[in-house]
């Protein structure tokens, strides 16, 4: 059981790094400034390691006792709980943007991109597991 949740907890703290680094080269493409890019990529990070430890970290527990690596299934349930999540952090934040938030193209990129990060190395991390061990548990 401890060596599961080590595997957990390294699919998060990577999840959150990758998610941080994605937005924080996002901002400095967009906005060709090194502080703003980095200020972006710590606060991405920090509200990963938010987000996946209170929605997808204990969905990855769950479905951790069937697991298959590189699922779409399991895609797809990563996916709809980041839109909620990411839906949730938006509306807790600022209740004024839920009238907009499903037309911005922020809340779909944040949704879709931390889903597929944190499917991405929720496989991996399992894949090297099981060919390691050559079982899941």
């Amino acid at each position: 059981m401890n060596k599961m949740v080590s595997y957990q907890l390294m699919t998060l703290g990577l999840s959150s790094l990758s998610f941080g680094l994605l937005f924080g080269f996002y901002s400095l493409v967009t906005y060709h400034m090194l502080m703003i890019a980095l200020f972006t990529g710590a606060l991405a990070l920090l509200y990963g390691f938010m987000m996946f430890g209170l929605f997808a970290f204990p969905l990855q527990m769950i479905l951790q006792k069937t697991a298959r690596t590189f699922s779409l299934m399991y895609l797809s349930f990563y996916i709809v709980l980041a839109f909620i999540s990411v839906f949730l952090f938006y509306a807790i934040n600022e209740p004024a943007s839920i009238s907009w938030i499903f037309q911005s193209n922020i809340y779909y990129m944040l949704s879709i991109a931390s889903a597929v990060i944190y499917w991405f190395w929720d496989s991996l991390i399992l894949y090297k597991r099981v060919q390691l061990t050559g079982k899941i548990k």
